[in-house]
């Protein structure tokens, strides 16, 4: 089976106009060296500015369909005239889909007679407002990753694999499934008082599909402590903010000893004497409430309570035996496992000094070609840790052909970010969400 490699694709890019509510859609086409292509449709602004997936076709070399995946962030409407063959958007998008086809083709032509320096590139082609004018016409790289500086990879390094593989091979195409592409990391930048988001559109290089494993669930977690603060310390607080807060320093502690005098110093006697102990602890280097326990019988109130501290990571664990009937499916099998044992491996540079992230994967699940509403979403995953039993049933007895006849992989994956409340505004409220 032919690798499908990156330096090889050609990405075409064309727009398709829904007319009847002024909506654009812009598809592209890759081509990959295994002959198979992918079609990827947005809706966009009439600029091309923005991008909103709704759709993901797959198809091998012959023209066969791999998949066909409508994105949950489709609306209702897009969904309806992407499942009609004879809608007015299904007809542009398959125009368009020629069109960019036609492209591919010619740019292959051009390459070969020495035509074009780079045929990783791509033509980006955006009509305005359906009209067949064309407002912007660009030639940008095909790769939307941001590398690490100047670090050249070692030559050897793979950074794409087969496109649309899965198991079993007879698969069908109505069953639900999990699918994992993997995406070439990429390292965020500095902005403002954060960093940037990643491009979350990034160009796959290379996918597996599997059945929907059983056992799979999430949690979401925060980080919650207990926190004190006793009034004492609260005081300082109040010396220290009215301090930055003012023009003057002397003002500033003026103001919060005036407070503290008002609120703490006059109210009470024994107040007066917590004060006295602290001051006295101090002077000794003893713990306060020891000091007041022995003398007075009281501590100081801590107001303890529980406090937000940090978001978390999810992680994620899939266990999948597959057991090969024909050569070909074990062939399959031990793509999907090398897939996912070189994806997750370092990637070292040519003079070995450094070691560059290794490539992250995106998941979701697939019910009737569409993300399902009905279960979890993932942001972008690091794959963690990768075990493979050779011999799940307990003894060794592989095929004439050397093949074993069954294998046990274990994945575990744990996402590159926390969830944030806002993010779930992506979803209406008929999908479970993150």
């Amino acid at each position: 089976m032919a690798s499908a490699t990156s330096e090889k694709s050609v990405v075409t890019r064309g727009t398709s106009v829904r007319n009847r509510k002024k909506s654009y859609y812009v598809t592209d086409v890759t081509k990959l060296a295994d002959g198979s292509l992918k079609r990827e449709t947005y809706r966009t602004d009439d600029k091309g500015n923005s991008r909103v997936k709704v759709q993901e076709v797959n198809t091998d070399k012959d023209g066969k369909l791999i998949s066909n995946e409508i994105s949950s962030t489709a609306t209702a409407a897009e969904r309806k005239d992407l499942k009609n063959p004879n809608s007015q958007m299904r007809k542009a998008i398959s125009q368009q889909t020629k069109n960019a086809g036609d492209k591919v083709q010619q740019n292959e032509t051009e390459a070969a007679a020495g035509g074009l320096t780079s045929i990783g590139k791509k033509n980006q082609e955006v009509v305005a407002g359906g009209s067949g004018n064309t407002a912007l016409n660009e030639v940008q790289t095909g790769d939307n990753s941001r590398p690490s500086g100047q670090i050249t990879t070692d030559a050897k390094t793979r950074d794409s694999f087969p496109q649309g593989l899965r198991y079993p091979v007879d698969m069908a195409s109505a069953q639900d499934v999990i699918k994992f592409d993997m995406l070439k990391y990429e390292p965020k930048k500095v902005s403002g008082f954060g960093f940037s988001e990643r491009n979350k559109d990034r160009a796959s290089i290379g996918s597996v599909t599997l059945p929907i494993p059983g056992g799979i669930s999430d949690s979401n977690a925060c980080n919650w402590g207990d926190d004190t603060m006793n009034p004492l310390q609260i005081a300082g607080a109040a010396l220290a903010l009215g301090a930055l807060g003012s023009d003057s320093v002397t003002g500033g502690l003026g103001g919060a000893l005036g407070d503290l005098k008002n609120q703490v110093v006059e109210n009470n006697q024994t107040v007066k004497s917590a004060i006295a102990g602290a001051t006295a602890s101090a002077a000794i280097g003893s713990d306060i409430n020891s000091l007041l326990g022995r003398t007075q019988g009281v501590i100081i109130n801590p107001n303890l309570e529980l406090l937000f501290q940090s978001p978390t990571l999810r992680p994620f664990t899939f266990e999948f035996k597959m057991s090969p009937r024909s050569s070909d499916e074990a062939a399959r099998i031990v793509e999907i496992i090398r897939f996912f044992k070189q994806g997750m491996a370092p990637i070292r540079d040519e003079s070995r000094l450094f070691l560059k992230t290794p490539h992250t994967f995106k998941i979701k699940y697939i019910q009737n070609g569409e993300d399902s509403k009905f279960l979890n979403k993932f942001k972008e995953c690091a794959l963690l840790s990768c075990n493979i039993q050779y011999t799940p049933e307990g003894n060794y007895a592989p095929y004439e052909d050397g093949a074993m006849s069954s294998y046990r992989m274990s994945l575990q994956f744990k996402e590159l970010e926390p969830v944030y409340n806002d993010e779930y505004s992506d979803f209406d409220d008929t999908n479970i969400g993150f």
